[in-house]
C-alpha cells in the first residue's frame, strides 16, 4: 500500500463514520512527512452549517492543531472528492502545494440532486485560473470514493 493509499483510506473511514451519523459522505486528511496531521468529515447536516465541508474543517483544524495560518511546505491535502471551489480555496489558501483526489466530481454528479454541477470546473482549471502551483495526483482508490456516493441515502448538497 503507497502513502497515498494509506491517508484516502483513512479520509474514507471518515467519510463512511459521517454517513453513518447522517452526514453527507466525505472525508478529508492532511498529513505531513508521513504523518496524519488531522482528519475531517462533513459535518454540514449536524451542525447546520453549509461551510462545515470535510475539506474546509481539515484545514480549519490542522491550521487550528499547528497554531499556524498557513501549514508547512510538504503538507498533501486528501480528499475523498474533487473539492468544491469553495473547499478548494480553503486548501490554496492553507498552503497546500499538492492534492490527492478520490473521485473525480464528473464521476459523481449522476449520484446528486444538487452537487458536483460545477459545468467545467476541475482542480487543475482552478490553480491555472489563480496561478496556484498544485500538484494533483488523482484517482486513488477512486472505486472505493466513488461507492461512497453511490450507496448514499443522503442528499448530496455540495
Amino acid at each position: 500500500m503507497t502513502s497515498h493509499e494509506k491517508f484516502m483510506r483513512i479520509a474514507i473511514e471518515e467519510a463512511k463514520a459521517g454517513a453513518a451519523m447522517g452526514e453527507q459522505p466525505f472525508g478529508a486528511v492532511v498529513a505531513l512527512n508521513g504523518e496524519e496531521i488531522v482528519r475531517a468529515r462533513s459535518l454540514k447536516v449536524s451542525t447546520c452549517d453549509t461551510t462545515a465541508h470535510s475539506e474546509t474543517l481539515a484545514i480549519k483544524y490542522a491550521t487550528q492543531r499547528l497554531k499556524q495560518r498557513t501549514l508547512p511546505e510538504g503538507s498533501i491535502f486528501y480528499c475523498t472528492c474533487e473539492p468544491c471551489p469553495m473547499c478548494l480555496g480553503a486548501v490554496l489558501n492553507g498552503g497546500i502545494k499538492t492534492i490527492v483526489i478520490g473521485a473525480r466530481n464528473r464521476q459523481v454528479q449522476q449520484f446528486a440532486k444538487l452537487a458536483f454541477h460545477f459545468k467545467d470546473y476541475s482542480v487543475e482549471r482552478f490553480a491555472e485560473m489563480v496561478g496556484w502551483d498544485l500538484t494533483v495526483v488523482g484517482g486513488v482508490l477512486s472505486d472505493e470514493c466513488i461507492a461512497l456516493y453511490a450507496g448514499t441515502h443522503v442528499e448530496l448538497t455540495r
